[in-house]
């Protein structure tokens, strides 16, 4: 590859050259000049460019991208230093403005005797477009940072396309081609106030910027003004100083325009970052947060797989630990403990202490029972509740407790073990298992508006994943002791179908239900409910390769990552880009779990612009239509967590789905369609296709699942699935409205 850009750079060079043995050629014969020759020379020149800018492409920016970062801090700050990167291009090619200076020029129409002064505008000429090509580059490799490459490609072509009939036109006008007079001037202008909107097209999205951290963000303030001026400055060189225009005007009449139109473009994208990140820069706390809590989560389900793939005896106490400190870390917090309890929820009882699970973070244990027993430090909550602890066992929810500020402004001391005293917020949350509260995680602050809702939600997934985690390594460390493997597994099993929704969410015009069934005691396979940035609900569906303890936990993982993520995300093909990054940031470093990768099928209801399907490496979705048509919707798309970045955001494809009253969609995995006969015939899709087409009259979803669920069991004859089995049915009752769409209090 290295070689065929060395080639591309040498045709582009060879390609000037003979333009150079023209003009001496060309520009000693009056006869030899005129429209036709600038024409010819100004396609030979645009050869070259594209020759040349392949081969430099090739060479030092196809290989610099956000995938070879070598961490996360790495891959955030890449588009800062593109942009600082741009800052040393446009201040390159502003010193080469002044290459005329170093040159004796006569801008003469004839060369006077000698051919010295065409081979010095020659020269200086291809100087000016090479870097021009440079900056062009830069500018291509910032267009596409977290954008959809099929979308970004046609809005750049869209101001390409602008940008080339502007200059042509203006090309046209200097060579008298067309004459100039007030219709063409005011078909030039408007033809440049077209550029100017294809260039606020390729800027007005910039979803880079919110990732960006607070210290990177003051960066590209500063950057960003800074190629603002550069730009403006060689806008102003390439298009309206004197000798610009002399010598443009006799080397490279189309493309003057053309270099000018891409300064200005660029003057108006980092105008557009300037202010984004001004206005973003507020939100950067926010956006950090989430960052830290996300990648706590994907900690505390890595840390606990790690543990539970390991031959050694589970350590509990160790594991609580480790759990306390990263609901402090993804919280903030200033403190932290756990408490569980193996056995019953102890309430006010002392004599089941030994059975107890404690860890603390930054607190005394004598001070953390003094809260939970009594609340004591928070005299407001004492009047409504009894005791925090008290409080997690009857209502089974978490909840915020604080208390005001002795006076505004006061500086609480910080690091180092905290007094009640000091802590004036405070958030419980239950850890369940079996349907019992066997326990909570508490988090405190010393400041009174240290939480809000968003810690709250976070902090309830958490303890999901956490119950998840501590139930899997107690029932380990049980079967190793007591040899009752086989029974405490049903519990995980209790414990991960109580992570599945328990109701299915209020989307206008459809009817849905959904089962997922474990080959084992647990399994890889689920779904789920959420809502994305713009509240348009979606329905996930997953499934991990292999089955058992080390699935679950992947599964419980992937759920937390994607329910964290859902609702920053504007889109379901970003919401599978972040989802394989986060997975893949923490590989763990044990082969067989290195292994593991999930697929995902993802279906959102937009209220305006519709039913959308997205996929990564699942089963296709099935449309079996009122008419008793069907067909299998199979967009492209890679498993979660088993290739680089930049591979798998080029296979991710999102489709629109029309519906009307009476058709259904179903989403299912491999587990439904493998199930095998007595005689080792697979279940497969055209069965299941012509099975839901045969009861697609059915009042309602419920109906259509049962009846796939019992084709399948009589054509096993056993009964049973060789691997996980979900299903999601979707049945269009009414034909979907462009409307808002509104989840209630008993949606999920």
């Amino acid at each position: 590859m290295r070689t065929r850009a060395l080639l591309y750079i040498v045709l582009g060079f060879l390609i000037l050259a003979l333009l150079l043995a023209g003009d001496l050629i060309a520009h000693s014969y009056k006869a030899l000049e005129g429209f036709s020759f600038e024409l010819f020379r100004a396609i030979l020149q645009g050869v070259a460019l594209s020759w040349l800018a392949r081969g430099v492409y090739t060479l030092f920016f196809r290989t610099s991208s956000v995938s070879r970062a070598g961490d996360d801090n790495a891959a955030i700050l890449w588009p800062v230093r593109l942009v600082r990167r741009s800052a040393f291009v446009l201040f390159g090619a502003l010193i080469s403005s002044f290459l005329p200076l170093l040159f004796t020029i006569s801008f003469a129409r004839h060369v006077p005797g000698t051919f010295g002064t065409v081979i010095s505008i020659d020269i200086i000429g291809a100087v000016w477009l090479l870097v021009s090509v440079g900056v062009a580059l830069s500018f291509w490799q910032l267009i596409f940072i977290r954008q959809h490459t099929r979308s970004a490609r046609r809005r750049f072509a869209i101001w390409g396309s602008a940008l080339g009939i502007f200059s042509l036109f203006s090309f046209l006008i200097q060579t008298s081609v067309v004459p100039s007079n007030t219709i063409t001037v005011a078909s030039l202008s408007a033809l440049g106030l077209l550029v100017g909107v294809a260039a606020l097209n390729l800027g007005y999205r910039l979803p880079w910027i919110p990732y960006v951290t607070k210290t990177g963000k003051r960066r590209l303030l500063a950057f960003s003004a800074l190629n603002v001026g550069l730009s403006v400055c060689l806008l102003v060189g390439y298009t309206g100083a004197p000798i610009a225009s002399e010598l443009f005007g006799y080397y490279a009449v189309y493309w003057r325009m053309a270099a000018g139109g891409l300064f200005g473009t660029i003057g108006v994208y980092f105008g557009l970052v300037f202010f984004s990140a001004l206005f973003s820069l507020s939100s950067s706390d926010l956006v950090e947060r989430k960052s830290a809590e996300v990648k706590s989560l994907v900690k505390l389900t890595r840390f606990s797989s790690d543990v539970l793939s390991s031959e050694l005896l589970l350590d509990l106490p160790k594991l609580a630990e480790q759990i306390t400190a990263l609901a402090c870390e993804a919280t903030g917090a200033d403190c932290a403990w756990l408490e569980l309890q193996s056995n019953n929820f102890p309430g006010r009882s002392t004599q089941v202490e030994e059975a107890m699970i404690r860890s603390y973070v930054r607190i005394d244990e004598l001070s953390a029972e003094r809260i939970m027993s009594t609340a004591e430090g928070f005299p407001e909550a004492g009047k409504s509740i009894s005791s925090p602890r008290a409080e997690l066992g009857e209502t089974r929810k978490a909840f915020l407790l604080r208390k005001a500020m002795p006076g505004k402004g006061l500086m609480m001391p910080t690091g180092g073990p905290v007094d009640i005293a000091e802590l004036h917020s405070l958030v419980a949350v239950p850890l369940i298992r079996r349907d019992e509260v066997r326990g909570g995680l508490y988090v405190a602050k010393r400041r009174e508006d240290g939480f809000d809702d968003d810690d709250l939600t976070v902090l309830t997934a958490f303890s999901d994943v956490a119950s998840l985690a501590l139930e899997t390594a107690r029932l380990l460390a049980d079967s190793i002791e007591k040899q009752k493997f086989d029974g405490e597994l049903r519990a995980a099993r209790a414990m991960q179908k109580s992570l599945l929704p328990e109701h299915f969410p209020e989307v206008p015009g459809f009817d849905i239900d959904a089962v997922s069934i474990p080959a084992y005691d647990v399994g890889g396979d689920y779904y789920d409910f959420s809502v994305m940035w713009d509240g348009a609900p979606i329905i996930v569906i997953g499934d991990v390769s292999g089955k058992g303890i080390s699935a679950s936990l992947y599964m419980a993982e992937t759920k937390g990552v994607v329910q964290a993520l859902a609702p920053l995300m504007s889109n379901m093909p970003e919401l599978l880009e972040g989802t394989n990054s986060a997975l893949l940031r923490n590989s763990p470093s044990h082969t067989s779990l290195r292994r593991s990768f999930v697929t995902l099928g993802l279906i959102a209801f937009h209220p305006n612009d519709g039913i959308k399907y997205c996929r990564a490496g699942h089963t296709p979705l099935l449309i079996v239509r009122a008419s008793g048509e069907y067909e299998f919707l199979q967009p492209k798309g890679m498993a979660v967590g088993l290739m680089r970045q930049t591979l798998f955001n080029q296979m991710l494809d999102e489709r629109t789905i029309q519906v009307g009253e009476g058709d259904i969609l179903v989403l299912f995995s491999d587990g439904i369609t493998d199930a095998r006969s007595s005689d080792g015939e697979e279940y497969g899709y055209i069965r299941l296709a012509e099975i839901v087409a045969m009861h697609r009259a059915e009042a309602n979803a419920r109906r259509v699942t049962l009846a796939v669920l019992d084709h399948v069991s009589q054509f096993t004859s056993s009964g049973t699935f060789g691997d996980d089995a979900t299903l999601v049915v979707m049945k269009c009752v009414k034909s979907p409205e462009k409307k808002e769409i509104v989840w209630g209090e008993s949606d999920y």
